[in-house]
């Protein structure tokens, strides 16, 4: 006689954590990577990115959250992302990070995804931004925003897809699905 899974074990076992992003292009990474090198210690686990859905968990499978943010990028138009200054996020969360110009598309975004993907709000406020650094002691955070700023441009790029990520056995966070924004 074979062993009779629990519902309990089979949720544990099949419990899988998603986000969803906006990967920063390859021309900027040449900004953030040394930074986040140097001043994130998670910058290994996910490329630099725009967090647009926070990290969940879920038992569903990928195709059903698939269908709900491919429904939400087909109603998108062009979306273009403004980087400029650095802000942090002292002293509530040790994050120290190249701010996005807020913009209503992007914003709304953030609360139609989560909506339609079911998941709490985790800030009334969404500031969109890049993580450029964590875990700064507060005594140090303005000597690195200082040597963070010098390296950190205006920058504008043209958003080209949105990524439903999730991370891998060895814990890093890399796309499951992409989608492609149309251009007009």
């Amino acid at each position: 006689m074979g062993y009779t899974y629990s519902h309990q074990e089979i949720d544990a076992n099949s419990l899988k954590q998603y986000a969803v992003v906006i990967y920063v292009p390859e021309q900027l990474e040449r900004f953030v990577v040394p930074l986040r090198e140097r001043f994130d210690p998670d910058y290994d686990i996910v490329g630099a990115h725009i967090t647009l859905v926070f990290p969940w968990e879920s038992t569903l499978p990928v195709s059903d959250f698939a269908g709900v943010i491919a429904n939400e990028v087909r109603q998108l138009s062009p979306l273009t992302v403004k980087l400029e200054s650095v802000g942090d996020f002292y002293p509530e969360t040790p994050i120290i990070y190249w701010r996005v110009v807020p913009n209503d598309e992007l914003i709304n975004l953030y609360r139609q995804l989560h909506v339609q993907l079911d998941q709490p709000l985790p800030f009334k406020d969404f500031i969109p931004h890049v993580t450029v650094a964590k875990e700064i002691s507060p005594h140090r955070v303005m000597l690195v925003k200082d040597q963070i700023a010098s390296h950190l441009p205006s920058e504008s790029f043209e958003v080209s897809a949105i990524d439903l990520i999730s991370p891998v056995a060895d814990h890093n966070w890399v796309s499951v699905r992409t989608f492609p924004i149309a251009s007009d």
